[in-house]
């Protein structure tokens, strides 16, 4: 994972462009964007910054800032795609496709359209490599509050690249590797190969000695499967973002099973009106909503009584019979 599984993705000039910086410096970096014949760009936290061919950081735009050409953005994204773009078509209509070590990667296109569904892309013209990291321990804090005495389902939430999906990773890891003395039996629902992320070699993430992970399957196809065939106590799923996949979890609750699964929110006030996070409030079974600002060294743990109200204070004449169920 990390950059390091990035790097051989990349073109021969890029690498030495980018591992020209400091150790230090790279830890730091969340993001490479690439985009037809226009700036190579690199991100770190908040911060996107433009490189020059000798590894020098700038924090504006000017004639050294390193350009990517039309013929090094297709080698990179023939690289990306395992140099097969129809295996990773399906993935493609969907506006991303995972590369080597769980790596995200967002593809900007334009949609070939067939009876009102999206069955290919054409003129690819950026990728946006979010680069995943596994960071130790950095769930056990909110473990350590919220799974001592007890054992809760809970809703992760951030904005996009808040640190969800690397807070599940570590989640799964301590509750199947011992956390307080018991390994719990953890099932990841991994749809888009990233928590885990299962290559060639099997899993290349720790993810702890007693967790089963479902790759590629739909959540809501995942989360049935888990429940019937695996036993687990607890399903770990990425953003969840369907009434399909909230249904889904309907049966294993009914059969003792807790879930941790992430949403797209990246304050309160957002968490209370945003439709999904009604949804799965709704089922009276999640007991806390954790916000993280920055990944975990800053986040908000919310009881999920105390969204509920905020939801129903809410409530306007547009969206009352969504709260009913409240």
């Amino acid at each position: 994972m990390g950059l390091k599984s990035v790097l051989p993705s990349l073109s021969d000039e890029i690498i030495s462009s980018i591992t020209t910086l400091p150790a230090e410096i790279l830890k730091q970096l969340t993001e490479i964007r690439i985009r037809k014949n226009l700036p190579l760009i690199l991100v770190f936290g908040k911060n996107c910054l433009f490189i020059t061919s000798k590894g020098k950081l700038l924090n504006h735009y000017s004639e050294q800032a390193y350009v990517v050409d039309e013929e090094e953005f297709d080698l990179i994204f023939r690289r990306l795609s395992n140099y097969s773009v129809h295996s990773v078509i399906d993935n493609l209509t969907k506006g991303f496709i995972t590369a080597e070590g769980g790596n995200r990667v967002g593809v900007a296109s334009t949609a070939v359209i067939k009876n009102k569904d999206i069955t290919a892309v054409k003129e690819i013209n950026a990728l946006n490599i979010r680069i995943a990291n596994e960071i130790k321990d950095c769930s056990r804090q909110i473990l350590n509050m919220l799974y001592v005495n007890s054992f809760p389902s809970i809703i992760v939430a951030s904005a996009p690249a808040g640190g969800k999906t690397t807070f599940l990773r570590d989640f799964s890891r301590l509750l199947s590797g011992g956390f307080n003395n018991r390994c719990r039996k953890v099932a990841i629902v991994d749809e888009r190969n990233e928590i885990a992320y299962k290559g060639a070699n099997g899993i290349n993430s720790d993810i702890g000695f007693n967790a089963d992970v479902l790759t590629g399957y739909p959540k809501s196809v995942g989360i049935e499967m888990a429940i019937r065939t695996l036993s687990p106590e607890i399903i770990v799923c990425d953003e969840i973002s369907t009434s399909e996949e909230v249904e889904a979890m309907a049966d294993g609750f009914l059969s003792g099973v807790k879930f941790a699964v992430s949403v797209h929110a990246s304050s309160k006030k957002e968490i209370a009106e945003k439709k999904i996070i009604r949804e799965l409030v709704s089922r009276n079974e999640f007991e806390y909503i954790v916000l993280l600002n920055d990944y975990t060294n800053d986040f908000e743990i919310m009881e999920v009584s105390e969204i509920r109200s905020e939801i129903l204070r809410n409530c306007s004449s547009e969206f009352v019979l969504g709260c009913s169920r409240l």
